[in-house]
């Protein structure tokens, strides 16, 4: 039987023809290949590259993970690999030539494999492939980059966005944590100075009451002491009357004994127990130390994580000034800025151990400019009408703002805690002299009221109402005018909700009521919507979104206003004052 001669030897092809001459870090062709001890070749600045950041004197190889110990003269002293011919790499590295079958120009390729081709390749291991002329397909090479670069420049931009987004909110989040910080220490030095109080107050009731049972006991005490001076005097007497051998001492003491001091009921009642009762001062405490712990507590309030949903920037906020003294818990509990916001009055509530503060006007820089030291407390307060000469008096529930110019009829709402409350509107009827028509417009069924607003066509009326008997939090009452009974009652998106303020706003185009939540340290947007019922339209209030989500400035907000130039006036517990204006 005839013996087979070898095999010849495949003819390899140029993807592993290429392969043999490509570094498997950088995947291109060799530059200055280096072989290491396994056999295995690279670039030299690859090996370079791989082995800067190793400390130790070896490394792995990444074909291989064979342990290489780097020479002590570094990766250059490795073995340049001579099997590769430096001709043929430069045939490989200008492609222009096919490395496959010599002579042969790369004018083809192929998209299966996504190399190029000679003439002769195409015909031969892929003439069943995808293949594009040379120019061709460099034309949409080059066009794909450029959206490749376009994407990756996007993405570029899009990461640096995230990045100072997050930049941002960490500042912001810092920022508030400051804001926070300064609320408890501001409770702390207002409970510490109740406490001084509390303590101040106790120690002058323990003088006021030891000193009347200490005044009781010094008048007893005298009066014993005058009896016993009596019946000493009168012992004495007897004594010297017995042996004195005077007819008639004898006979004057023996008569006082009968009807003086010495008869013997007398006596009886001055030896008799004269204290019945004790008389002590004591502290008499109503509590335990763990509802006392309960209520400091509650007057701290409990830091949470309160998720809120990021929405497009509506406003721009900005702190105008702070009012009050620094490091005082202050509340302001209303303001009211003039026409075009250029002065601002301000309400102070009590607070802790403050009393109630006079009226204080400032500039929107925060100068001081006047006291009103008649008109002191809570006075809640809702400006209407952008005319000229405009007239303002203070009052307990409002402020009455008279437009001279359009005689706009302006809305006060007074309450006499009776369940009901009268709409008052005021008319001016003559400018000189200047004179008001004053008419009752409806009642209306509400508790205790903190705030009250009208709308811009003066239709519906929103009124915070006070906590009443049987409710934990206040209440946001919807009204329409001329109607009795509220239309709708809003439902906040939290059960932890303690609404300070709200009014009526202009928002994008659309009138929203805005709502200061004490409680849960924000400003709602709530939506106006009107649906159909089964007598007709029907109007209601519900929760959209929030004003100007996680901003640092804006801390458990106490009032709300707006003036003339679209801007949103806000005071927040601590003094800080805040105007916010929408974004076009």
């Amino acid at each position: 039987m005839a013996t087979e001669g070898p095999a010849p030897k495949r003819a390899r092809s140029d993807s592993e023809r290429r392969e043999t001459l490509t570094c498997a870090l950088c995947l291109d062709v060799f530059e200055s290949p280096k072989m290491l001890p396994c056999h295995h070749t690279f670039c030299l600045k690859c090996l370079d590259g791989l082995t800067s950041h190793v400390r130790a004197k070896s490394f792995h190889c990444p074909q291989c993970r064979h342990k290489v110990v780097i020479p002590p003269g570094g990766v250059v002293a490795f073995q340049s690999n001579f099997y590769l011919p430096p001709e043929e790499l430069d045939t490989a590295r200008d492609r222009t030539q096919c490395l496959a079958h010599p002579n042969q120009e790369l004018d083809m390729y192929c998209a299966d494999c996504e190399v190029m081709l000679c003439a002769k390749c195409v015909l031969a291991a892929h003439k069943m492939h995808t293949t594009q002329d040379r120019a061709e397909a460099m034309q949409n090479a080059g066009t794909q980059l450029q959206e490749d670069e376009e994407r990756l420049q996007s993405a570029v931009s899009s990461v640096i966005d995230g990045v100072s987004a997050d930049q941002a909110e960490l500042q912001a989040v810092q920022d508030k944590r400051a804001a926070v910080e300064g609320i408890i220490r501001r409770k702390h030095a207002s409970l510490v100075a109740m406490v001084d109080m509390v303590r101040d107050d106790s120690l002058a009731g323990l003088h006021i009451v030891s000193e009347e049972i200490e005044r009781r006991v010094s008048m007893d005490l005298t009066s014993k002491q005058s009896n016993l001076d009596q019946l000493c005097l009168l012992q004495q007497r007897l004594q010297e009357s017995g042996g004195s051998g005077d007819d008639c001492r004898l006979l004057q003491v023996t008569k006082e004994m009968k009807e003086g001091w010495g008869i013997p009921h007398a006596v009886q009642d001055l030896t008799s127990p004269s204290r019945t009762w004790l008389h002590r001062p004591v502290l008499s405490s109503l509590t335990t130390d763990f509802i006392c712990r309960r209520t400091i507590q509650a007057f701290f309030g409990t830091v949470v994580d309160k998720p809120m949903k990021s929405t497009a920037a509506e406003v721009t906020v900005r702190e105008q000034f702070r009012c009050g003294k620094e490091g005082e818990d202050v509340e302001v509990f209303s303001l009211c800025p003039n026409e075009d916001g250029s002065k601002v009055c301000i309400s102070f509530a009590r607070r802790g151990l403050k009393e109630d503060a006079p009226i204080q006007k400032y500039d929107e820089n925060g100068t001081h400019i006047s006291t009103h030291g008649d008109a002191t407390g809570r006075h809640s307060w809702k400006s209407r009408g952008a005319g000229k000469g405009m007239c303002a008096k203070l009052t307990q529930t409002c402020l009455q703002t008279y437009d001279k110019s359009q005689k706009k009829a302006i809305f006060k709402l007074v309450n006499d805690l009776s369940g009901t409350a009268q709409v008052n509107t005021s008319k001016v009827v003559s400018e000189d002299p200047f004179t008001v028509e004053h008419n009752t417009e409806f009642a209306i069924q509400v508790g205790a009221h903190r705030a009250f607003d009208v709308n811009a066509n003066e239709e519906l009326f929103v009124v915070v109402e006070e906590a009443q008997p049987g409710h934990v939090q206040r209440m946001v009452k919807l009204y329409r005018r001329g109607q009795q009974a509220p239309v709708a009652i809003y439902s906040p998106p939290a059960a932890v909700c303690w609404p300070s303020d709200a009014c009526f706003f202009m928002l994008g185009g659309q009138e929203v009521v805005l709502i200061a939540d004490e409680g849960m340290d924000c400003i709602h947007v709530a939506e106006l919507f009107e649906v159909m019922g089964a007598s007709g339209p029907v109007t209601g209030i519900r929760f959209e979104r929030s004003l100007a989500p996680g901003c640092p400035l804006v801390v458990q907000p106490t009032a709300l206003n707006i003036d003339s130039r679209d801007r949103l006036w806000v005071a927040c517990r601590g003094g800080a004052i805040l105007t916010c204006t929408p974004i076009a």
